[in-house]
């Protein structure tokens, strides 16, 4: 017969290998870079943040069961602390060979930019080309943006005239059109979707870059985010791709047609270098 002490031993130790064997195998905790664009993620309310990308990141931590730790930054702030190691992940990012060296991305959306610009402009100025004839007309651009290698290209010649304005997000950047201060932004259909009322009725959406549609996705730390956890979160981000949890929260947020239009599916999308 054990002796009640040595058996009460017995328990407690088996107990802490348990523990010690979950701790090993969880997942994370990971810090989860958000930012505020149009119904990937916005306000509604005084603090309530609802969009597209804190969906996904809930139902991948859910999925999982990876600990994921939220908090809204800048974009370029993002950017910079994937870079140098103190940001474990984001969200639908563009992937770029520089970027590349320090993530692996994820793809889950498919879209592109388009010109907001003001009705009134629309005639005179509703090309890249007459825009840019125009001097007195000035563009604002998110820092650390990527926005298809056309407009890349096209705002690079306005860079050099000193006619965009940098903003730190998108909705500063609205804020700006909205107050008349510059005369377009770019900005992707569902982005508008939670001003849509507002920014249509004395806007219009141009699409000056066909061409230029580009996959956005899951951007995971190389040297954060284990091997082992990313291939976990890839299988568990391509079943809700599958599975069609991700077309309810698309759905959920920007109805049907538009959510059709985003939905990300394997080689519809050209990579932007």
């Amino acid at each position: 017969m054990v002796h009640p002490r040595v058996f009460a031993r017995r328990l407690l130790w088996a107990a802490a290998l348990s523990l010690f064997s979950h701790a090993s195998w969880a997942c994370g905790p990971y810090s989860v870079g958000l930012y505020e664009f149009g119904a990937l993620l916005y306000r509604a309310g005084s603090e309530d943040m609802r969009g597209i990308d804190k969906d996904l990141i809930d139902a991948l931590a859910r999925r999982s069961g990876c600990v994921l730790q939220t908090r809204v930054e800048s974009r370029s702030r993002i950017w910079q602390q994937l870079g140098n190691g103190t940001l474990d992940i984001t969200v639908s990012g563009i992937p770029t060979p520089e970027r590349e060296h320090f993530a692996v991305f994820l793809p889950y959306l498919s879209t592109r930019n388009h010109a907001l610009i003001g009705r009134s402009l629309a005639a005179s100025a509703g090309s890249p080309a007459q825009f840019l004839a125009d001097p007195s007309l000035r563009v604002a651009a998110v820092r650390s943006f990527k926005y298809g290698p056309r407009i890349d290209g096209w705002l690079v010649q306005l860079r050099t005239q000193g006619r965009v304005d940098e903003v730190a997000d998108f909705p500063t950047a609205f804020k700006v059109l909205m107050a008349g201060r510059v005369a377009m932004v770019f900005a992707h259909p569902m982005v508008i979707e939670p001003w849509r009322k507002q920014a249509l009725s004395e806007h219009v959406l141009l699409d000056w870059a066909p061409e230029d549609t580009i996959t956005a996705g899951l951007v995971l730390s190389r040297s954060r985010v284990t091997a082992a956890d990313q291939l976990l979160l890839r299988r568990h981000l391509e079943s809700m791709l599958t599975d069609g949890e991700f077309d309810q929260i698309l759905r959920q947020h920007l109805g049907p047609d538009m959510a059709r239009q985003v939905r990300y599916e394997a080689g519809r999308s050209s990579r932007q270098p």
